[in-house]
């Protein structure tokens, strides 16, 4: 189906019953060359078979007022559409959690059908269920194979992953599958695979790395910063070719030195288990939206859309779910927008992803603001770890996992770099822990402020 039929699910590769792995690959492949105008276009009117649906099937929207009003504009073209879609109201992660039986829908489509669920870590102290169909899980699949071709990956190498695992999969040394597995395994014979439980030992881990020598190896970025300090830049495993990089905020600084110092590609994935692939890199290194499958609202403290350069929280809606519509979803993350990419596709750029809420420090004056550069305080020897605690507006706790012993004058080198990184004079305690823990899911805060701002 093109960008522009008007009849069905849009893509119909994705949401048309019986479309297959292969087929929504191909449509994504075609897809990537759509212009900015036919892509807007799609995702309005499959928005609008998500309102139709959810509007009519799903409690949570039958109770609410505005549903009715926006469905009958838009098939009367009244009204500007992107003026009313910024009045809906916004669906958080607490509205998620505690009416998840109300934003279940009471029928679905076959080509919904088989349902599924998936659960987020609760990272940010919230876990929530989601219902998943068999259209979202085909889309996570096939947007998860254009990622490997945007990055023009050899499917015939070894790939390494290094992630959570629940207990029953974690295999001392990791566990060794003789292909990637699905969604690729399922289109092209692949190299092997190997995979290892971010919860055990960095020794075990670096054993695991040297022995498999991955091609291409995904993990954490947190875990990548601590591979590479500890393998120091002559450590790289020798068939190592791209690091790749999840669920965590990525800093430009680890990117670089991945490149310096081992001399590999660096990749990142913007994804979240309620709606999927969110965004990933193309050739030209620049993170694009995956507009078939979502659309992605940054707006700031007044609800307003952000331009380019702007910071502002992440507003989601997941365009294929009618099993458990999240429109306007606040999944609490911050970013900003990029320009246009040279890439020649016109899938939106997202310039960085910034973190959560509490991963912003505060000022005693009530100021908030992203940390930058937290890792530069490396340039002390010794720090394996570091995890930065804001306790109180005025005071940050720098918990450190050292190699060495400090002494005086590392302290307060420590402390200067501290108060110069974030721009002010913080009463700094250094306080060296034997490890510092990771969230439910293997993932890590480099600064984490425990204060509610006032």
């Amino acid at each position: 189906m093109a960008a522009g039929d008007s009849t069905g699910p849009w893509p119909a590769f994705i949401g048309a019953r019986g479309a297959t792995l292969r087929q929504a690959v191909e449509g994504l492949q075609a897809s990537q060359h759509w212009s900015a105008a036919a892509l807007a276009a799609g995702q309005r009117r499959q928005l609008a078979h998500l309102l139709r649906a959810a509007a009519k099937h799903v409690p949570w929207y039958e109770r609410a007022d505005w549903p009715r009003p926006l469905l009958a504009a838009l098939d009367s073209g009244a009204g500007d559409f992107a003026t009313l879609w910024a009045q809906l109201p916004l669906l958080s992660k607490d509205e998620l959690r505690d009416h998840a039986a109300l934003l279940g829908a009471r029928h679905l489509p076959a080509a919904q059908l088989p349902l599924g669920t998936t659960r987020t870590s609760g990272s940010v102290g919230i876990p929530v269920e989601v219902r998943t169909t068999a259209v979202t899980r085909l889309a996570w699949d096939a947007l998860t194979v254009r990622e490997h071709l945007w990055r023009q990956r050899d499917f015939g190498r070894r790939l390494g992953i290094i992630r959570s695992l629940l207990r029953a999969q974690i295999v001392p040394g990791g566990r060794n599958q003789p292909d990637w597995g699905p969604p690729t395994a399922a289109l092209w014979r692949t190299g092997r695979a190997s995979v290892i439980h971010i919860g055990l030992s960095l020794g075990e881990q670096i054993d695991w790395l040297r022995r498999f020598d991955p091609h291409y190896l995904l993990t954490y970025p947190s875990l990548a910063a601590a591979l590479l300090e500890e393998l120091g830049p002559g450590g790289r495993p020798p068939a190592l070719e791209e690091v790749r990089l999840m669920s965590e905020p990525v800093d430009a600084g680890l990117a670089a030195r991945l490149a310096a110092d081992w001399g590999v590609r660096v990749a990142d994935v913007y994804s979240a288990n309620e709606v999927g692939n969110i965004a990933f890199r193309c050739q030209e290194d620049r993170l694009h939206v995956q507009s078939e499958a979502i659309l992605v609202e940054i707006l700031d403290d007044a609800g307003r859309a952000c331009g380019p350069g702007e910071m502002g929280r992440v507003v989601l809606t997941a365009l294929h779910n009618l099993a458990m519509p999240l429109i306007r979803y606040d999944i609490g993350d911050y970013a900003r927008f990029g320009d246009a990419c040279p890439c020649g596709r016109a899938h939106p750029v997202i310039d960085q992803v910034l973190g959560r809420v509490r991963n912003l420090a505060l000022t005693p004056d009530g100021r908030r603001f992203w940390p930058p550069a937290l890792a530069k305080i490396r340039e002390v020897p010794g720090i394996r770890q570091f995890q930065y605690v804001q306790t109180a507006p005025g005071s940050i706790e720098l918990r450190l996992v050292l190699g060495r012993e400090l002494d005086a004058a590392d302290e307060q080198r420590l402390r200067d770099l501290v108060c110069g990184l974030l721009g002010h004079s913080y009463e700094v305690l250094i306080r060296p822990v034997p490890a510092i823990a990771r969230g439910p899911s293997g993932k890590f805060e480099e600064f984490l402020s425990l204060v509610t701002p006032a």
